[in-house]
C-alpha cells in the first residue's frame, strides 16, 4: 500500500527532505530503508530513519498476541524514543535506523527472503462469518483500501486487504478474521494510550 501510494505520487517526492518512520511488529530489518530507496527513486533527499516497535494488531492468532501492559510498555518506549530522536535531530544528529548496508542485510534475511511471496500482492484471506456479521458497516469505513463493501446485508471482502488487521480488530461482533479462525484479542492503539 505504502509502495503503490509513493509511486503514485511520484511528482511530490523531487526536492524533499524526508525523515522515514518505520513500525515494526516482530524484527527490525530495514523497513525505514525500504521506503528511502524508494523515495530517493524519485529524488527525494533523506535526511533519517527511525524504528518503533509498535503494539501488535493481529487479533486472530494467539502465537502473535502480546499482553495488554506489554503493548503499553511498547507505546510508552517508543514515545521515549520518538522524544530522544527529536532532540537528536535538533542537534544536528538525525537517527540513521534502517538505513544502511547492515540494516539491509539483516531485512534481507530476517524477512524479505521468507515473506517476499507472501507480501508481493494484496491478501485474498479475509474471512467474514455470515452467523456473526451483522452488516453494521463499520468495517467497510475503516478499510483503507475500499476492499470490504456489504452485499445482501452482510459484509463481504475482496482481494486487496493490506493486513492492517482494522476491519478485525474493529468489528462489533468478532466477526472477521485473516490468519486465524477466531478473534483472540481486538486490538487498537486507543487501549495502549
Amino acid at each position: 500500500m505504502v509502495k503503490d501510494f509513493v509511486d503514485r505520487n511520484q511528482d511530490l517526492w523531487k526536492g524533499k527532505k524526508i525523515f522515514v518512520i518505520a513500525t515494526m511488529g516482530l524484527f527490525s530489518g530495514d523497513g525505514a530503508g525500504i521506503l528511502a530507496r524508494r523515495l530517493q527513486k524519485y529524488g527525494a533527499s533523506i535526511t533519517g530513519g527511525l524504528h518503533l516497535k509498535m503494539p501488535d494488531s493481529i487479533a486472530d492468532e494467539k502465537a502473535l498476541k502480546r499482553s495488554l501492559e506489554q503493548n503499553k510498555e511498547l507505546v510508552k518506549v517508543a514515545e521515549e524514543k520518538i522524544e530522544k530522536a527529536v532532540t537528536a535531530m535538533k542537534n544536528g544528529k538525525a537517527p540513521q535506523e534502517g538505513l544502511g548496508f547492515l540494516y539491509h542485510l539483516a531485512g534481507l534475511f530476517g524477512q524479505r527472503l521468507y515473506f517476499y511471496n507472501k507480501t508481493k500482492r494484496y491478501s485474498d484471506k479475509v474471512k467474514i462469518d455470515s452467523h456473526k456479521c451483522v452488516g453494521c458497516g463499520k468495517c467497510v469505513g475503516l478499510c483503507p483500501m475500499n476492499n470490504l463493501k456489504i452485499e445482501q446485508g452482510l459484509a463481504d471482502a475482496g482481494d486487496k486487504c493490506t493486513m492492517c488487521y482494522r476491519c478485525i480488530n474493529n468489528c462489533p461482533k468478532q466477526a472477521i478474521t485473516l490468519l486465524g479462525k477466531n478473534v483472540v484479542m481486538q486490538g487498537t492503539i486507543e487501549k495502549y494510550i
